[in-house]
């Protein structure tokens, strides 16, 4: 199945201008930082949202450009009692593309219990350890991750507000330990836009709606 199409239809010259455009951005920003090269094995965090979604088809589109072997791997944070639903459409899409999924389910609240830490921390560390697992899988594959500009602006605050040096201020860096960061170059709503215009429905995930989350309220409060 390919992805599912929005009811609205967009001009032609419309679609491939914010389409172009934005593949043109991201290949570039790709290639500054050498990002992936022909042959490589990538692992790239998919969660069923707009920012993954954008990473996931623009990859596929850059694989056109340079080949290399992709797979998604997918984390139900057990939180969400739709999460289920989100690992379907995920796994539905890469079924369509060819490309291979793996699904990672864990129990981020009893783990940040465990642990004593936030939640938010303990997702972090769940999928990271699932996207490492599935990169050592591959034989040492890169991971792909979906931060964007927003995020990085949002983490730079989390920092400052905590105490942080210099490091911390300098915010998410496009290519660090094996992960790499290809649309950090664009915004969320450069992210939706692209998708619009391919017609690619994205997943909404209620928990970024409240404030429970430090992200959540620098989000809705301060940018």
């Amino acid at each position: 199945k390919k992805a599912p199409v929005r009811g609205r239809q967009r001009g032609q010259a419309g679609h491939r201008g914010i389409v172009e455009k934005t593949e043109q951005k991201v290949f570039s920003y790709i290639e500054e930082h050498h990002m992936i090269a022909s042959g490589d094995r990538i692992v790239a965090g998919v969660s069923g949202g707009a920012d993954s979604l954008c990473l996931l088809f623009l990859l596929l589109k850059f694989a056109r450009r340079v080949p290399f072997r992709l797979c998604v791997v997918h984390v139900d944070h057990g939180i969400r009692q739709d999460a289920e639903e989100d690992a379907r459409y995920v796994e539905e899409l890469c079924a369509g593309e060819g490309i291979p999924f793996i699904l990672r389910k864990a129990d981020v609240p009893a783990f940040a219990k465990a642990e004593k830490c936030s939640e938010e921390d303990a997702g972090r560390r769940i999928r990271y350890e699932a996207f490492r697992e599935a990169a050592e899988g591959m034989g040492g594959a890169k991971i792909a991750v979906a931060h964007n500009s927003n995020d990085n602006a949002e983490t730079m605050l989390f920092h400052l507000f905590r105490g942080s040096g210099l490091k911390g201020l300098c915010g998410i860096a496009p290519v660090r330990e094996g992960v790499i960061r290809p649309i950090l170059c664009l915004d969320r709503r450069e992210a939706e836009a692209y998708l619009e215009e391919r017609g690619i429905v994205w997943r909404t995930d209620s928990t970024n709606d409240g404030d429970g989350y430090s992200r959540n309220r620098i989000r809705h409060h301060i940018l």
